[in-house]
């Protein structure tokens, strides 16, 4: 059979999501390559979290030990398995690594770690900022900030607003730096929960900044604070409450997204979004029911989308990490399995305007996995004839899904079992393709449309197989 590449419409531009990726061929099945996790350090203690630059490298920080521990930066090139650089964060005066570091890329070139630590004594604290210039490859000294330990951590608008609690009996602290450019603590700290906190969350609400509180009195309940935009974000007196959830273990906050669980029949996970003013009503999230052993962690993309991933010895696969989302908590998409995580017990993730990206799983003493997570992509592939004399043709066209102009569309055909490379064209500016496929010799074949560029990105797109008699 003899086949030719036509546009179904006028020419399209070259790609504008990156190069083509070279044909695959003589693949079974409908592999996703790239979606599968990968070890980037033999031993890891704590957790880890990660940023995207604004080029698309990913730069997870994680730690390392315990008592004198410290942070290290990795730099990812989409689509790689391996380190680009790396960078080890120490902190000051042979302090101690505390909590958990966090990473944020506030612009292009620059990385900031955040990095708690205890306890030397010093005037201006003991949480430290590494700041970088050239995308997280090579830090500047750190600078003292504070003492209010970063035990949760956002970026809202041009400030990093974190919080510590931990169980202490001052409540949840909030501190406020410039997400750039911070050379001292600041003159105040904020404490807008006085109850005892237990478990911290930090989120954003249209530059405003909202904290999140577990406190365990006489009920366990979760609590939010929001500060409005244009607010002091040190200051007590610009928080007011906005919610407070009896009987529900807080999980965590991003962006508008608050995720608790039920502390008791199903124990589920609910997802309630911010509007401003207050929260909606509770959503819950499928299959999260029935306990534990099981951990969670949750992430809104910039779009507002809410990604909830949980590893849990009740679930399809025993300890493998799973990930649905949704716009609404409404309504969610299906289960995506990103891979084995029985070694982890934290979850750190970024992910950008598509929903891609990663996450990072930790704990003491283990790997440190990186699991990619990849923005779905389809095609839709049909045939104009499905019978056809031998030397006539017949049209193979479709669509790509979401809409990429100059997107690489391969034609493929099946041969015992195997999917073979044939034609390579591109989307036009509606997402259509087409393929003249000539029939040259009698029997009948199955073909398909696969759309796989954007390495790092998006998810291999392939279509449903259309069979092909020529006769």
């Amino acid at each position: 059979m003899c086949v030719s590449a036509t546009l179904g419409g006028a020419a399209a531009a070259a790609a504008a999501a990156g190069p083509v990726k070279p044909a695959i061929s003589g693949i079974k099945g409908d592999p996703q390559p790239e979606l599968k996790p990968f070890k980037i350090a033999a031993v890891g203690y704590g957790g880890g979290n990660a940023a995207i630059e604004s080029n698309g490298a990913l730069v997870v920080a994680y730690s390392i030990a315990r008592g004198d521990g410290k942070t290290v930066v990795c730099v990812l090139d989409r689509g790689a398995s391996k380190c680009s650089s790396t960078v080890t964060l120490s902190p000051l005066d042979g302090d101690d690594l505390e909590g958990i570091p966090s990473v944020f890329a506030p612009s292009a070139h620059h990385v900031v770690v955040l990095m708690g630590t205890c306890c030397d004594g010093a005037a201006n604290g003991d949480t430290l900022v590494f700041t970088s210039t050239n995308g997280g490859r090579t830090f500047a000294a750190p600078v003292r900030v504070g003492s209010v330990g970063p035990n949760a951590a956002a970026q809202v608008g041009g400030q990093l607003v974190f919080e510590d609690g931990g169980g202490g009996v001052d409540g949840a602290d909030v501190e406020s730096i410039a997400s750039l450019g911070a050379t001292a603590p600041p003159a105040a700290t904020a404490n807008p929960i006085a109850a005892t906190s237990y478990a911290q969350g930090v989120g954003s609400y249209q530059g405003g900044a909202l904290i999140a509180s577990q406190a365990d009195a006489t009920v366990t309940s979760s609590i939010v604070e929001y500060a409005a935009a244009g607010k002091n974000f040190n200051a007590t007196s610009s928080y007011h409450n906005v919610g407070r959830f009896p009987n529900e273990y807080l999980i965590g906050m991003s962006g508008d997204a608050l995720l608790t669980q039920e502390t008791s029949g199903a124990r589920a996970l609910k997802v309630r979004l911010f509007n401003g003013a207050t929260f909606g009503p509770a959503h819950v999230v499928p299959g999260t029911g029935g306990g534990g052993p099981e951990w969670f962690s949750e992430d809104t993309d910039p779009r507002g989308q809410v990604h909830v991933f949980s590893d849990r010895a009740f679930a399809p696969v025993s300890y493998d990490l799973y990930m649905q989302s949704s716009w609404t908590g409404a309504s969610w998409t299906g289960v995506l399995n990103l891979g084995d995580a029985i070694t982890s017990d934290y979850f750190g993730s970024a992910l950008d305007s598509l929903g891609s990206g990663v996450v990072v799983g930790s704990t003491d003493h283990e790997p440190v996995w990186v699991y990619p997570v990849l923005a779905p992509q389809g095609v839709t592939f049909s045939l104009t004839s499905a019978v056809i004399r031998p030397g006539t043709s017949t049209v193979g066209s479709g669509k790509g899904s979401p809409l990429a102009k100059g997107r690489a569309v391969q034609l493929q055909v099946q041969r015992s079992g195997a999917w073979y490379w044939v034609a390579t064209t591109h989307e036009n500016a509606s997402g259509a393709f087409s393929f003249t496929i000539k029939g040259a010799a009698a029997g009948t074949r199955d073909y398909r449309a696969v759309v796989s560029d954007f390495a790092g990105y998006l998810q291999y797109g392939y279509s449903a197989a259309r069979a092909l008699r020529v006769s």
